[in-house]
Order: C-alpha cells, then sequence, then structure tokens
C-alpha cells in the first residue's frame, strides 16, 4: 500500500505511522518535492485504506502491484511526482575494524576457494588475499569466501566439511582480520552459521527455497543471494522479497550466470551482463557478478570479471587457488578457479579502470 499526505501534515505522518506498525507492518516514509509518502512493507491487507484516508492531509492510497515492492526502486508512478528510494548500502565489518561498503560508490573484492578443504588450503589463501589487500591498499573491500555445506549434483561429490570448516574460517578471520562469507543451505542451520559468518550466502539451488529465505531474512545478517539457474528477472526479485519482509535488506544481488542455448562446452552457463543496470534501475538493492561459476573455465574468468566493471556491478565473487599445483587435488569446481597470480592482475585491472570515469546516462 502507498499513502500519499500532504507534507505539512506531520501529525498525521506520526499517526499512520503508528497505525502500520499496530498492523504488523513496516513504514517507509519518503519526503517529495510536494508530498511525503509512506510505503507500507508487510500485509498491507491488514490495514483498512478508507480509515486511513479519513486523516486530515491524506490525499490517497492504493495498492502496489509490483510482485516486490519491499525492494523496489520505484515506489510511486503519480502523476504530479515521482519519487524513488535511495539505493542500499550494505555494510559488512571485519575484525580490523574496517567496514567493507556494497554500494555503487563501492567495489568489492570477495574471493577464496570454492570449498574449505583443510585448514592449511585456507589458511595459505586468506593470508595471500590478505597481503594482496594490504598491497593494494584494498583492506576495505576484501572479503573472503569459503564454502562449508556444498550443495552439489551428483551425491557421492565432496560436499564440505561442514561445521569443521567454520571453524577454519573464524580461525582464519582471526588471523587477518578479513570478514567472510559462507553459504546456508537448511533452516536448522541458520543460526549456527549465522552466529558465526559475517554474511550468509544463498547459492542457485535454494534461490526459491522459501522457508529458507525467511530464515536467513530473521537472522538479520547481510545475505549474498544468488540468481536461480534459470530463473527470471521478476521471479528472482519476487524471491528476494522473502528477506526483505522479515525486515532485513541488507541483500546483495549476485548473477551467477543462467542456464540457456547461448552456452556449450566453451564454458559453464549464459552470464547476464545486461540485468546489473535492470537491478538497479528496479531495485534498491546493490549487486556482484560471480564470473567463476558463469564461466565454469579459469581462462574466461578474467574477461568475465571485466565485464563486471563494464556493466557497473558493485563487486565480484571469484574461486581463487594459490597455484596450479594445487588444482589437481581440489574436490570442488577446480577447472575454474584462477591462480592467486593471475587474480592480482584482475586486481590491477579493476583499480585501472577505476581511474576512468564515464558517465552514459543521459543528462
Amino acid at each position: 500500500m502507498i499513502i500519499e499526505i500532504e507534507k505539512e501534515f506531520e501529525n498525521t505522518i506520526k499517526e499512520i505511522k503508528s497505525e502500520i506498525e499496530a498492523a504488523n507492518c513496516r513504514p517507509d516514509i519518503l519526503y517529495g518535492d510536494l508530498y511525503t509518502v509512506i510505503a507500507v512493507e508487510g500485509d498491507a491487507s491488514r490495514i483498512d485504506a478508507s480509515h486511513i484516508e479519513n486523516f486530515p492531509g491524506v490525499v490517497r492510497t492504493w495498492r502496489i502491484s509490483s510482485p516486490y515492492k519491499t525492494i523496489s526502486r520505484k515506489v510511486i508512478g503519480a502523476e504530479r511526482q515521482k519519487i524513488e528510494r535511495p539505493r542500499n548500502s550494505v555494510v559488512i565489518k571485519g575484525m580490523d575494524g574496517l567496514e567493507r561498503i556494497f554500494d555503487d560508490n563501492h567495489y568489492i573484492f570477495i574471493a577464496g576457494p570454492c570449498t574449505v578443504e583443510s585448514y592449511d588450503q585456507l589458511a595459505r589463501i586468506g593470508d595471500e588475499l590478505s597481503k594482496l589487500a594490504d598491497k593494494y591498499s584494498i583492506r576495505d573491500r576484501m572479503i573472503l569466501r569459503g564454502g562449508a555445506f556444498k550443495p552439489r549434483t551428483r551425491p557421492w561429490d565432496f560436499r564440505g566439511l561442514g561445521v569443521e570448516a567454520l571453524d577454519y574460517l573464524d580461525k582464519v578471520r582471526n588471523n587477518t582480520g578479513l570478514p567472510y562469507v559462507t553459504e546456508v543451505m537448511a533452516v536448522d542451520m541458520v543460526d549456527e552459521i549465522a552466529g558465526r559468518a559475517d554474511m550468509l550466502q544463498l547459492g542457485t539451488r535454494n534461490f526459491q527455497n522459501f522457508n529458507l529465505l525467511e530464515a536467513v531474512g530473521k537472522s538479520q545478517k547481510p545475505v549474498l543471494y544468488k540468481r536461480g539457474i534459470a530463473a527470471q528477472l521478476d521471479e528472482w526479485l519476487a524471491a528476494a522479497e522473502y528477506i526483505a519482509l522479515q525486515g532485513n535488506k541488507d541483500i546483495i544481488l549476485c548473477e551467477r550466470g543462467v542456464k540457456s542455448t547461448a552456452h556449450g562446452d566453451y564454458n559453464r552457463s549464459h552470464i547476464d551482463f545486461d540485468v546489473v543496470q535492470a537491478i538497479k534501475e528496479r531495485t534498491i538493492l546493490p549487486i556482484v557478478i560471480d564470473p567463476s561459476h558463469s564461466a565454469g573455465i579459469a581462462s574466461l574468468v578474467p574477461y568475465q570479471f571485466l565485464g563486471a566493471s563494464a556493466f557497473q556491478a558493485n563487486g565480484t565473487i571469484v574461486e581463487v587457488i594459490s597455484d596450479d599445483s594445487e588444482r589437481k587435488h581440489i574436490k570442488c569446481d577446480a577447472k575454474q578457479a584462477v591462480r592467486m597470480s593471475i587474480y592480482e592482475k584482475m586486481i590491477q585491472a579493476q583499480l585501472e579502470i577505476e581511474k576512468i570515469k564515464i558517465d552514459f546516462s543521459e543528462s
């Protein structure tokens, strides 16, 4: 529901805010040039529109037809004014005291092994990433990734070390100061993982696991939410509403490639770069690119990584290894992991790109 109120009626705004909260909904108050608009988040069917319209200064009310009301950028399409929500900034704070900010003014580097396979492996990669972060003055933009629990296509494939991997992730975070993100796959694991990880990942296979989406939303932890392998944009965003409706808008969307007739044995899936600008125009949420899962081949990852910058994504999440000698021992997605020396070049390229300021928007 949208409620449009004349600007000078501050008491009305306060009273309607109380009415909305009493209905177990949340008011998002937006101040326009002509009117104040209250966007009701939650089940607005509990609110009597005719009762609200009787408050002094209320111009009108109407229902929103969008399937993703809470995260929508454009709240109103009124003839007299247009109001847009400001785009979100999602903040991840590390044990080093620095804030990693996902928004249109920052580019975040997320990197690490696909799956935590041993403490030595994770500690080595964490230390190398920490040194790169310091070398290129991007410590406040670096986040460690590592899977503790892994959904696999075949049940006999390695599915992660589980809680043991969380212990390793905690220890490496303590040693390096880098915050970490790891995937949660089941509702009964949300509390355990949310109590430890800095950010929760929801993978492509769980993109419409609605009970899990709600549980992750209730955790109030930042969420890295991957697109479903064949999800249309509206399906993805409508599913993200399940998280946001729990009062958690700290959601970072992640494009990781979709199945289509446009891919074959030369890559893993089709990466939809165009979705980045669509996300920015339609929602308040930041978006990152996963070139590792879309490419599926290490040699392609740097190019898709650079594509993320060209399309103005808010960051990338990349699978890395120390060197090629590790590749034959990796139990999960060995072909798509890039060597640390290559990842360093990718960082260098990104930092050079950031020196170029080009605005393609119409003035």
